[in-house]
């Protein structure tokens, strides 16, 4: 009968078969208790590095939208809505100016994302002046103007300056993407909180672009090219958007979600993106929320008392992935396939499904063969000893002793017997020799 064995001994995370980063972007500085309790920090906490750190850089400054200015230290949580004298957590990370936070806070914010996405010095260091950030960028080589043609690429930083402003610049935020001749960009302090905006590329308020020396691995695809086809976490784009029971428009509305929510999205379906809300599967259109960054997604193995199981990995939300062809080896056990923790069967190579998933290694007890199974014991020797020959008798080895054995005595153990008798025959023969000579032979 066969005997199935599904076993399991978890197979330790690794950081992928491309070794991908699972740190969360993170403030590099003590955050402020308010800062630390709001909407906006729970955002960055959220999203995990990619290793294309433009790309972690933009989605960094959309975790914050919709943050607002303050009035005072308190309002570093970035929720007063009337807030107009420039208090915010970005200005708390740089420092006081003249003794007080409460100043314009554009550079702030950009520096700020570049700091969290790991790249604080991609650009020439921290600024709170758009003038002198421009200056220093020139200086490296890494700025170019408007007027010099050059397209904008994802992660730069973009710089305006307002009508009448005799400075280089007065402004800047961080360029999204370019689509139809126009940049699409995230900027704070722009109507005094962290907003979208677009710009055709001809717009004279933008006097140049600034370049980071990013470095890192470009993701395969843009933000641009995954937005409303892949899973992943997407921010909410729109004053709210209206929470569904199902893909449909028409559907129960469940409740809402506001401007700057992160929601991560497990499914797309007819527009709609399922989330969870309430504990509850629930939709929202997708019109009104953007592609921030994918997630991890990790496949784990387990094999018990075998050998070569499969490393733990971790892939993005927006790749597909198979199940490893490196088979576990267990003695005395043949290798069947994988169970999933989705309790689905699946094979070496087989596609497998987007999302967490642990694999147990399922395996045969090998059939035994008849080479491998225990010889059982040869029966004692029960004959009676067989006596030696006399030393006179002159028998040969093939004498009549052979032919007096019990019929139940193997052979090996008759030509044992033999060659004892032979031995005690020719010691007879040398006493009786010696006995001869001493008597009749000394003198």
């Amino acid at each position: 009968m066969k005997r199935i064995f599904a076993v399991g001994c978890v197979s330790f995370l690794l950081l992928g078969s491309a070794a991908l980063p699972l740190a969360a972007l993170t403030p590099t500085y003590t955050i402020t208790g308010a800062y630390k309790s709001s909407q906006y920090h729970q955002n960055i906490n959220a999203i995990t590095k990619t290793g294309d750190i433009a790309f972690d850089t933009v989605a960094a400054a959309l975790s914050q939208l919709d943050y607002h200015e303050g009035n005072s230290k308190n309002d570093f949580n970035g929720k007063n809505s009337a807030g107009t004298k420039n208090y915010t957590e970005y200005n708390r990370a740089i420092g006081t100016i003249g003794g007080s936070y409460s100043y314009a806070w554009c550079a702030a914010f950009v520096s700020w994302c570049l700091d969290v996405a790991g790249a604080k010095d991609s650009a020439g260091g921290k600024f709170t002046s758009c003038t002198l950030w421009v200056e220093k960028l020139q200086e490296l080589g890494l700025y170019s103007t408007r007027a010099s043609g050059y397209t904008p690429k994802v992660g730069d930083l973009i710089f305006f300056r307002s009508a009448g402003v005799s400075r280089a610049s007065d402004h800047v935020g961080i360029v999204r993407f370019v689509k139809g001749g126009r940049v699409y960009t995230v900027e704070g302090n722009s109507s005094n909180k962290v907003s979208l905006r677009d710009y055709a590329l001809t717009d004279t308020y933008i006097v140049g672009y600034g370049k980071p020396k990013y470095g890192g691995t470009p993701l395969a695809k843009s933000a641009l090219s995954l937005e409303d086809t892949a899973k992943g976490l997407y921010t909410v784009t729109n004053d709210f958007v209206n929470v569904r029971a199902s893909a449909a428009a028409s559907s129960t509305r469940l409740g809402t979600l506001s401007r700057g929510a992160l929601v991560e999205i497990l499914e797309i379906k007819n527009g709609f993106g399922r989330i969870t809300y309430n504990g509850q599967a629930a939709y929202i259109s997708l019109d009104y929320a953007d592609f921030t960054t994918p997630v991890f997604y990790t496949v784990t193995y387990t094999a018990e008392s075998a050998k070569n199981c499969p490393p733990a990995f971790s892939y993005f939300s927006f790749e597909a992935t198979t199940a490893s062809k490196t088979v576990p080896e267990r003695e005395g056990y043949a290798f069947l396939h994988w169970v999933g923790s989705d309790g689905k069967v699946y094979k070496s190579g087989d596609a497998l499904p987007q999302g967490n998933l642990k694999l147990t290694a399922v395996f045969e007890a090998a059939p035994v063969t008849e080479d491998a199974l225990p010889q059982a014991p040869s029966a004692p020797n029960t004959a009676p000893p067989v006596s030696p020959p006399a030393a006179d008798s002159g028998m040969s080895d093939t004498g009549s002793l052979g032919e007096n054995l019990p019929q139940n005595v193997p052979q090996s153990t008759a030509k044992a017997a033999v060659e004892a008798g032979t031995v005690s025959g020719v010691l007879a023969a040398s006493v009786a020799l010696w006995w001869y000579a001493r008597k009749f032979l000394t003198v």
